[in-house]
Formats: structure tokens, C-alpha cells, sequence
């Protein structure tokens, strides 16, 4: 077990344990308050002047936290109370039914503090002091009825007078005593020497007025000093001069001086009479302080609320890094009632030009005000929610200011908005430039397209020129070595297999230019068919043999059990593979292998020609498929190519409907895969495929042979 979770036990068994021990003394003090109270009873009466053992039997069982321990705290009330009135001198019967009356009052006072909304143990708020009366109240008729009863049986006193006389004592305990033990607002900040001139003044006021034995009725006198602290003092600081005063006067009064033990002309009353003035004005000082102290505490906190928020407001405002106004729309003018510093500055304008009166988009905007002022237009119709645009400074042309329009109060005939302002300068001429370079760009594209189709020409043209030259040059040369000019010894033979050999290099390079310039420009035209990539494999495999011949590579075919259907053009079908099977034999040294493999991929059938060969590096792998291109490898070994076979697999392959991918490794090899849609997969046809594709009645989904899909379509 960590240290912090030995101490958790060990912090709440000291809670509980400090929580027991307020609980015991707070019982404690109800004991002793009990038999005060009857001590300082008035001379003659039946009833003390005054119980606050009420209020702390209340508040001790409100202390307490969880329904369970309140119960045990109504049952330590109920015991001590019983204990009291014994020792008090009070009989068994009488002792038992005071003790069930202050008990039952208990319970009510905190099942309505607890059962009626809000934290239950709080006075911050009128609603509190609400429910602090109402509890206040029940529970005082509540021991005053079962008080009255106890001492109208077992006594024979009378009932009503009996319960006005208790209901009256534990309302006045309840209202001074319960709300120290509620949750208040904190302290007031104010001067030291005020709080003490407050207090020595109803310290004096009290006792004058009810220490001299004057019949004079002037206990209301103390009531404005109350009040005094009731609108200077937290609720806390009133409560407890309630207190006190009450201590003061039950004091006094059973003495049998001040007001409330005289009448006016100076004659003695009863002093059950004495003791119901006495809960009377403590209960009035109550009722009428506390809401009063509640009312003002509410007040301060509201108004700091508000000046904390105001002050927050104002500290965004100024400390914002955007420029920030507030505009005031009158007549459809707007006039800045405030602003920052930083919108000061963006404008160029001093804080007090830019404050008050005149047209503000009149004087500080150039072009485009108008369409700022449409836009507030639309704000204070309500047909826009917030605007937002760009405008020049006057003066200033080549400052550009962003606006954001937003509604902050609309009514009849105010409308107030905050405007945002950001300096876009940079932003505009960089957009500028940018707009500006894509001209360019465009230009350059277009001038680039133009140059591409003029060099497409070019090789076409030339390829088409040379394409009869050459051909007539192989074609005497092979009449030349059948002896048709004459008898050709030996050294001639091996001059004109050498123009031969490389007449015919020259007669595939410019088939090869003119493919994959018919194919860059869509003007080839296939022939599509149905194709067996397996029967297309097995064919360009054979025509490797004069390739492979003096050499030492090892070819092996691996077919797929299934055939390989596709629509395809035969020709380019042929012209792909051998692009592939050759570079495969050219690329890769004797003693290596090429294996080609036809197989399928869900609605894809593929064609796999893998090598040993001397591989390309990663770095140069993505430009495999780019025309004219030749990888360092084999510029280093000085291999023949021109670079562009495959380019025109690639183009082959797209046109229909497929795609090549490589993957390479310098010095280990190379593999080119080939995907081709299968007949009757679900793929969107090429539209260079489209025209043949109709004349051949091709659709994209065909039934099998059963009318059914294959397995491999659904």
C-alpha cells in the first residue's frame, strides 16, 4: 500500500473523530443553555425570556452530515434535553413530553432546510432566507403545540397561552441562533475602525436602553444600529450581533429592566407577558436584518460579478491583438463608441478622432465603403448575421484592412456591432503576385502543350521519313548477301550482317517512336478480342529463343490452371510482352533467370515477369515508366536501349483498362506485374476501348455459362 492511500483512512478517521467530538459539544452546550435559560427565567413567570437551546439543538442536527448521523443527533438532542429538564426540577411526565417537543422541532426544521431545494445548509440568497423562515416557523408551532400540550395535561396550564409562550421562545432561537450554523457569503472589506465604532455602538445602545430601569419604549432604538451593520457587515458579522443583542436583552429583561420589563407608566406586567415581548423584538430584529444583510451581500457580489466581467471585457478589449471597435449604428451612421489601440493605430488615426461623432466609413475608408455600409445595411435588417470584406484606407491606397461585422445589440433604434479589424497589406500583394504567377503558370502550360504536340510531330514526322530509307536499305542489303548484285566473299557477308543487324536496331526504334507516338495522341485504334493471357504468355515466351541464344538464362513459365479470359488487342498485347521479356533478358546476366507467371487477383488477371537481373535504384524507381528514360545501372554497364519501351507498356496497358507496376532492387532484380480486367468484371471500360467495345457487344457485367455470375463477379 503507497503512503498516500495509508493516509487516506487515516485523514478520514480524524474527520470523524473531530466530527464526533463538535457533535458532543455541541450537545454539551444545549445541556447548559437548557438550565440557564430556566435560571434566568423572569421572576414570577413559567417561561424563560428567552431559548436559544433551540437553535443549537437545530443546528447541531444540520451539522451533522448524512441522514443517518442526523438521526443520531435527534436522538443525542431528545436524551440531553431529557436529562435537562430532570435536573431542572421539571417532573418525569413534563420532563419527557419538553424533550419529544424540542426533539419533533428539530426534525422539522431540518427536514424542510434539507427536503425544500438548495444546499440545505446555505443563507446567500433570499430563496435561503425563505426557507430558513418557513423551517423556522414550523418547527416553532411544531414545540410549541406539543410544549402546550405537555404543560396544559401534566400541568394544567392553558394550551394556547402555553403554546404562544414556546412557539414564540424557540421562533426568536431559531431565527438569531440557526443561521450562524448556515454557509455565508465571505467577508466585506472595510475599514477596521468602522466595524468597531459599529460594534461599540450597539454594545452601548443595548445597554443603555435595556440596562436602565426606564419605562420609557424605546427598544427600537437598537434596531438602526443593526441596521447599520446590516448594510456594512457580511450576514455572518449580523448574525452574530443578533446574538449578542439577544444575550443582552434576556439579560437585562430578567433582571426586570429595560422596556421590555416596564410599561410606560412604570408599573410591573406579567412576566410571561415580559418573556413574549421579549421573543417578539428578537424576532422582529431578525426578520428584519437578515434579509436586509442578504439583500446587500447580494448586491456586492452582483456588483463584483459585474465589475470583473466589465474589467475581463475591458482587458480582451484593450489587450486584443486583432484591432477591435464597437460601432453604434443611429439613423444608419456608424459612430465608434470604442476602440483599442491597436484599431487606432491600423487606421493612423489618434484614439480621440476616431471616439464620437462623424461618419466613420466616410472619413477613414476609401473604395468599397459602399459596400461595407450595404453590408451593416443587411446586419440591422437582419438579413445577414455577420459580414466580413476588404477596403483601403483613405489616403493610404496601398493599405488594405480586413473588416468582420458582428451583431452585438439590436432593438428598434440602437443597433451596436463589433468590427474586427486585421491589416491585410501583405497578404493582399502577396495574393497579387501569386495571381500573377499563375498567369504565368497557365502561359507556360499552354506554351509547354504546344511544344509537346510540335515535338509529337516532329518524331512522327521523322520516324515516317525514315521508316522508307531504312527499310529500303535492310531490304538490298539482304538481296546483296543472297548474291543477287554477285558473289559476296566472306569480309562482305560480315560487313552486310553488320548493316543488316543494325538496320533492323534502327527499323525497331522508329516502330518503337512511332507506337508511342500513336499512343501519347489516341490516334491508335485497336482491335479488341477475347485473349487468353496464359496463350499470350506462352507465345511471347517462344519468341524469346533467338534472344536467348549464347546465352545462359534460365525461363520458366508458370500458368494459371484456369483460362485467362480479356478483351484485348492481340498486337499490343504481343508488343507489351515482349517490351517486358526483353528487358527482362537484356537486364539480367547469364547464369540468372527470368520466370514469368499468368495468374489471377479477385476480377484482375495478371501477368508476372520477374528477373535476377542487375535491378534499378530505389531512387530512380519512379521514373521506371518515363519516356527516353535509362537507369544509371545501365548506363554504367553501357547497355543498349533507347528508354522508351516502358513507356509504351504503360500506355498500352492504360488504353486498356490496366495498369503496370514494378518493384526493384539494385543487384537482386526486378519484377513487372501486369493487371488486365478480367471478361465479365465489373470496371469501367477505357474511352479509347468504348467504340470497339459496342461492336463487339461487350458489357461491363456478363453471366457465366449458366446464366449466372461466375463466383469470382458477385
Amino acid at each position: 500500500m503507497t503512503a498516500s492511500a495509508a493516509a487516506r483512512p487515516w485523514g478520514a478517521s480524524v474527520r470523524r473523530w473531530r466530527r464526533g467530538v463538535l457533535g458532543a459539544a455541541l450537545l454539551l452546550l444545549v445541556f447548559v443553555l437548557m438550565l440557564g435559560s430556566v435560571a434566568l427565567a423572569p421572576r414570577g413567570g413559567t417561561v424563560a425570556a428567552w431559548w436559544p437551546a433551540a437553535g443549537v439543538s437545530a443546528g447541531a442536527v444540520l451539522l451533522a452530515r448524512g441522514p443517518r448521523r442526523r438521526w443520531v443527533m435527534v436522538g443525542g438532542v431528545w436524551a440531553v434535553c431529557f436529562l435537562a429538564n430532570l435536573i431542572g426540577g421539571r417532573a418525569t411526565g413534563a420532563a419527557l413530553g419538553y424533550s419529544v417537543a424540542n426533539t419533533a422541532e428539530c426534525a422539522v426544521v431540518v427536514v424542510l432546510m434539507t427536503e425544500l431545494g438548495g444546499p440545505g445548509r446555505s443563507l446567500r440568497t433570499m430563496a435561503d432566507f425563505s426557507r430558513l423562515l418557513l423551517a423556522s416557523v414550523a418547527g416553532a408551532l411544531v414545540a410549541g403545540g406539543v410544549g402546550g400540550l405537555t404543560a396544559a395535561t401534566l400541568t394544567g396550564g392553558d394550551l394556547l397561552l402555553a403554546w404562544r409562550a414556546i412557539g414564540a421562545a424557540h421562533l426568536a432561537a431559531l431565527l438569531v441562533i440557526l443561521p450562524l450554523f448556515l454557509a455565508r457569503a465571505g467577508a466585506v472589506a472595510r475599514p477596521l475602525w468602522e466595524l468597531v465604532v459599529q460594534w461599540a455602538a450597539l454594545l452601548a445602545v443595548s445597554s443603555v436602553v435595556f440596562g436602565l430601569a426606564s419605562g420609557l419604549p424605546v427598544a427600537f432604538v437598537a434596531i438602526p444600529v443593526l441596521v447599520w451593520g446590516a448594510l456594512r457587515n457580511s450576514v455572518r458579522t449580523t448574525a452574530i450581533q443578533l446574538l449578542v443583542l439577544g444575550v443582552v436583552v434576556s439579560l437585562f429583561t430578567a433582571h426586570g429592566t429595560g422596556p421590555l420589563a416596564l410599561t410606560a407608566t412604570g408599573g410591573r406586567v406579567d412576566p410571561d407577558e415580559v418573556s413574549g415581548l421579549v421573543q417578539v423584538f428578537l424576532a422582529v430584529c431578525a426578520f428584519t436584518v437578515l434579509p436586509l444583510a442578504l439583500t446587500v451581500q447580494q448586491g456586492r457580489d452582483l456588483l463584483a460579478r459585474v465589475t470583473d466581467s466589465e474589467e475581463l471585457f475591458r482587458q480582451g478589449f484593450a489587450d486584443a491583438m486583432l484591432g477591435m471597435f464597437i460601432l453604434r449604428c443611429e439613423d444608419d451612421h456608424p459612430r465608434a463608441v470604442e476602440l483599442n489601440d491597436v484599431a487606432a493605430r491600423l487606421l493612423g488615426r489618434r484614439r480621440e478622432e476616431l471616439l464620437g461623432g462623424g461618419d466613420w466609413l466616410g472619413h477613414f475608408l476609401q473604395p468599397g465603403r459602399e459596400e461595407v455600409r450595404e453590408g451593416l445595411l443587411a446586419l440591422i435588417a437582419g438579413d445577414r448575421r455577420g459580414w466580413r470584406g476588404e477596403v483601403q484606407l483613405a489616403g493610404e491606397p496601398s493599405r488594405w484592412l480586413e473588416l468582420v461585422f458582428s451583431p452585438l445589440r439590436r432593438d428598434a433604434r440602437d443597433h451596436m456591432f463589433t468590427v474586427q479589424l486585421v491589416d491585410t497589406t501583405e497578404q493582399h500583394a502577396a495574393r497579387q503576385v501569386l495571381e500573377a504567377a499563375l498567369v504565368k503558370e497557365r502561359e507556360l502550360v499552354r506554351d509547354l502543350h504546344r511544344l509537346n504536340d510540335s515535338k509529337s510531330t516532329f518524331v512522327s514526322s521523322v520516324s515516317h521519313e525514315l521508316r522508307t530509307p531504312v527499310t529500303s536499305v535492310v531490304g538490298y542489303t539482304e538481296m546483296l548477301m543472297d548474291g543477287i548484285g554477285g558473289e559476296v566473299n566472306a569480309d562482305q557477308r560480315d560487313m552486310l550482317t553488320r548493316i543488316r543487324r543494325n538496320g533492323q536496331r534502327l527499323m525497331v526504334l522508329i516502330e518503337d517512336l512511332l507506337t508511342a507516338s500513336r499512343l501519347e495522341s489516341g490516334a491508335s485504334r485497336l482491335e479488341l478480342s477475347d485473349l487468353d493471357l496464359r496463350t499470350c504468355a506462352q507465345e511471347a515466351v517462344d519468341g524469346l529463343h533467338p534472344l536467348l541464344r549464347d546465352r545462359d538464362l534460365s525461363v520458366e513459365l508458370v500458368l494459371d490452371a484456369e483460362p485467362l479470359m480479356v478483351l484485348a488487342d492481340a498486337a499490343q498485347v504481343e508488343r507489351l510482352l515482349a517490351n517486358l521479356l526483353s528487358n527482362a533478358v537484356k537486364f539480367t546476366p547469364d547464369g540468372g533467370s527470368v520466370t514469368v507467371t499468368a495468374g489471377r487477383a479477385g476480377r484482375l488477371a495478371t501477368l508476372a515477369v520477374a528477373d535476377t537481373g542487375m535491378g534499378v535504384p530505389e531512387d530512380e524507381q519512379d521514373q521506371l515508366f518515363s519516356r527516353f528514360f535509362r537507369s544509371s545501372t545501365a548506363q554504367r554497364r553501357a547497355i543498349p536501349g533507347t528508354g522508351i519501351g516502358l513507356s509504351i507498356v504503360r500506355a498500352i496497358a492504360s488504353q486498356h483498362g490496366g495498369s503496370v507496376s514494378a518493384v526493384s532492387k539494385e543487384g537482386i532484380g526486378s519484377t513487372f506485374t501486369l493487371s488486365m480486367p478480367l471478361q465479365g468484371a465489373v470496371t469501367p471500360i477505357p474511352p479509347a476501348l468504348l467504340p470497339l467495345a459496342a461492336d463487339l457487344g461487350h458489357r461491363p457485367e456478363s453471366p457465366g455459362r449458366d446464366g449466372h455470375l461466375d463466383e469470382g463477379e458477385q
